[in-house]
């Protein structure tokens, strides 16, 4: 019964999607959550949090191709990538909740010592999660409706963890903890463990799914090299268009909880806390009701003229957080927060699609199985944007004239420095995804033009 019931396209998709929930959550939980409790709640300084957390992303650069590879490589009798996903869910959902756990009493440079290490521990196992999963999501799908639609669902599920994401804060804040450290311990715990959960859920049906499409050329063998996938051209522009958008975002996210909390908010942190919460719900359900009306777009007007009307409309809203984050209301910037949600539901639905496109490429030519080793090259890309930029963002507080002491009124005058920014450095970061992704279209139809001839 349940065999045939999995075997639907409806479940299949849904369940081969659902893992996008992880992706999404154990990504940016604590890069969201560090600054409000370490930094807030605990007094670590900003620049000692953007090195903690970009040292487990720089790590994590060096561990995915090498877990691309294997789980390309890797044969068991539950299959090449059932135990990568099995137990890097597991064991990123246990290491989630330890991080917040840190020993009453410590000093600062212990609790930043523990910050560090634990998210060098949690971000490995994530990271054994991750690259066979993005992996599967390509190898188990066939270019067109039945890829984008899985992709699709994948970014619905990410975006549906976002939801509860932003109300981690919120729920740590909860009078019945002694404060939000204190709540973050088991909101942490209770977060991990369910986000978990949505890690096992491609599991259901990987064994029952369809195999992948055989190439027209028949493998001669695994891969050994990344070195011909990033001699592509088309790769390397998605490269580009990657890079482009972590970075920018990365570089001002921080900001974007001081420019809200402390302008938008006049310093009220559990008014900031809940407001937040509140639009990023709303936003979140609105980017899922937007992930259905991606596919069709893609299906009439086509994926690249579809993700570059949607990240323009990213970008608009990017530029107008100047106008809309206002203490004259803080709901008012709920407008421009729908307008980058909606373009960034448009990116990361779109993307893997993208990279399915060169992973058929690459397969007709050569014969070789790469769908791993694509998306550890996509996960590191993510990475080294991500990294780099966290490592800079103390920095940029820093450049901006953070106070020391933080007060409602120490941050005045840093505040308009921080909302410059915060305005201005994701919009650049998605004119360069604009610019890289309509080359990326150019060098692949005339790749498809070559092989028809």
């Amino acid at each position: 019964m349940f065999k045939k019931l999995f075997s639907k396209p409806i479940f299949r998709r849904l369940f081969l999607g659902g893992g996008g929930a992880v992706e999404n959550a154990f990504q940016n939980a604590p890069i969201t959550l560090a600054s409000p409790i370490f930094n807030v709640g605990m007094g670590l300084s900003p620049v000692l949090i953007g090195i903690a957390v970009a040292l487990p992303r720089i790590w994590e650069i060096l561990l995915d191709p090498w877990i691309g590879v294997k789980s390309d490589r890797f044969r068991s009798r539950w299959g090449k990538r059932t135990p990568f996903i099995f137990w890097g869910t597991l064991i990123s959902a246990l290491l989630f909740a330890l991080i917040w756990w840190v020993p009453v009493g410590w000093s600062l440079f212990a609790k930043g010592v523990w910050l560090i290490i634990s998210l060098l521990l949690f971000y490995t196992a994530y990271s054994f999660f991750a690259v066979p999963y993005a992996a599967l999501t390509i190898e188990q799908t066939e270019e067109g409706p039945d890829r984008v639609g899985v992709m699709v669902i994948r970014t619905a599920f990410a975006t549906l963890s976002g939801i509860a994401l932003n109300w981690l804060y919120w729920l740590a804040q909860r009078d019945c903890f002694e404060n939000a450290v204190v709540g973050m311990r088991w909101v942490g715990l209770g977060f991990g463990l369910l986000i978990g959960l949505f890690g096992l859920l491609p599991l259901l049906v990987l064994q029952r799914s369809r195999d992948p499409v055989p190439s027209a050329v028949e493998p001669k063998q695994e891969a050994s090299s990344f070195k011909p996938l990033l001699k592509m051209p088309i790769l390397q522009c998605l490269i580009i268009a990657l890079l482009g958008i972590m970075v920018s975002f990365t570089l001002v996210g921080q900001l974007g909880f001081y420019t809200f909390a402390y302008f938008g908010c006049a310093g009220d942190l559990k008014l900031a806390a809940l407001v937040g919460a509140q639009k990023a719900t709303l936003t979140s359900i609105l980017g899922i009701l937007a992930c259905p009306v991606v596919s069709w777009l893609s299906k009439k007007m086509g994926k690249q003229n579809t993700l570059q009307g949607l990240l323009l409309l990213g970008g608009i809203g990017s530029v107008c957080t100047w106008w809309t984050i206002t203490p004259v209301n803080p709901y008012y910037s709920v407008s421009s927060d729908l307008c980058v949600m909606i373009g960034l539901v448009g990116f990361w639905s779109l993307m893997p699609a993208f990279l399915g496109d060169v992973s058929d490429l690459y397969q007709a030519k050569t014969g070789e199985s790469c769908q791993g080793q694509l998306a550890a090259i996509y996960g590191v890309a993510v990475k080294i944007g991500a990294s780099s930029a966290l490592l800079l963002t103390g920095y940029v507080l820093i450049f901006c004239d953070f106070p020391k002491e933080i007060t409602p009124e120490s941050m005045r005058e840093p505040l308009r420095s921080m909302r410059l920014l915060y305005a201005a450095i994701p919009g650049i970061g998605i004119a360069i995804a604009m610019g890289a992704l309509h080359y990326f279209y150019k060098i692949y139809h005339k790749e498809i033009n070559k092989k028809e001839s």
